[in-house]
């Protein structure tokens, strides 16, 4: 049995648990059972649509050690051979006692301090940053490092097939949307002649607060349609000419649809990868939305540099196709059930 602790509510991005749901997808088609161990019963939905067994801690999601005694006693009832954290609230004390227990994988994206876990999983690495791997090699711990350990779903694995574009932008920010960004950016858009010719995709995440705004928007604009509780996301990332997208997960996900996209930020842990997928040529950045009081007029500018130049637009493409081959969740399920990927 393989543990995931995780959380979803408004204040943690659902990203953090669905990338758990497809690394555990992929271990239970490797034919090892899984557990989703959470705080309360907020992102439920998610594992019961999908048929993962869960429990609930009923403890505090933002005060992870008040509940080590607990994950204790989990650990042991349902005899876990491996423990994958994904909090942002855990501290390396945290991770320490639970590790004397079950070998536990950290998903680490901030990389603030070192821990003392049997693996760190940290794939929002380029090749050139091997101070990662170094920092950790003298004390045994397995580092999974690099975008092809992105636990992404398995339908956004590389399809030699190419779909036929529809002339619309897809807007996506996750499952919250706290500087209502999407409605800023339809507003711009709906009011700039270039963008005349164009429908917008927008995914409406489950904790977006601005869904009634949005709502309200697309009653009276025809060229605007929502989408919530999307099953499929590939399909819109596949038939969609550009994107908008939030950073995190999902940027990966866009590489690997290859989609032209502007990317933005508006937490501290995505500000990085948000800058780097612009220095690196991967996607154009409008920057972050919590600096920028204009960040939906950066936004259309960007995906004017797209729709005017082609040859730019086919460029990235390229990069996020060679950056991006959507089979991490399998690499990180094979490495937690030992088995050689290669």
């Amino acid at each position: 049995m393989i543990g995931f602790r995780v959380d979803a509510n408004e204040y943690v991005a659902t990203g953090h648990l669905m990338r758990c749901i497809s690394i555990a997808l992929q271990c239970e088609k490797l034919g090892e059972k899984c557990i989703f161990l959470m705080a309360e019963e907020k992102g439920i939905q998610y594992l019961q649509d999908r048929g993962i067994s869960y429990r609930i801690l009923h403890t505090q999601w933002n005060c992870m050690d008040t509940e080590i005694d607990v994950m204790k006693k989990v650990i042991q009832e349902e005899e876990l051979k491996w423990l994958v954290v994904d909090s942002y609230q855990v501290s390396a004390s945290y991770l320490a006692i639970l590790q004397q227990l079950v070998p536990v994988l950290y998903v680490d994206d901030l990389q603030k301090e070192m821990y003392s876990s049997a693996a760190i999983l940290c794939y929002i690495k380029w090749p050139e940053n091997v101070l990662y791997r170094t920092q950790y090699a003298d004390a045994g711990v397995q580092v999974l490092a690099g975008m092809q350990y992105a636990p992404l779903r398995e339908e956004f694995c590389m399809e030699d097939i190419e779909c036929e574009r529809e002339k619309s932008i897809l807007i996506t920010t996750g499952g919250t949307d706290t500087y209502n960004v999407s409605g800023r950016v339809l507003k711009y858009c709906l009011g700039h002649l270039e963008f005349a010719e164009y429908h917008f995709h927008v995914i409406v995440g489950s904790m977006n607060e601005n869904e009634p705004e949005l709502q309200s928007m697309a009653e009276r604009n025809p060229r605007i349609r929502l989408h919530k509780n999307v099953s499929r996301m590939s399909n819109y990332m596949r038939s969609c000419r550009y994107a908008v997208s939030a950073g995190g997960t999902t940027m990966l996900e866009l590489c690997a649809c290859k989609i032209p996209t502007v990317c933005f930020s508006f937490a501290d842990n995505q500000s990085e990868f948000v800058q780097d997928m612009d220095r690196k040529q991967v996607m154009l950045s409008a920057g972050d939305a919590r600096v920028y009081g204009d960040i939906e007029k950066r936004i259309g500018s960007r995906l004017l540099e797209y729709i005017k130049n082609p040859a730019l637009a086919e460029a990235y493409t390229e990069h996020m196709a060679n950056l991006v081959d959507g089979s991490g969740s399998r690499r990180v399920a094979e490495f937690l059930l030992g088995i050689d990927g290669s």
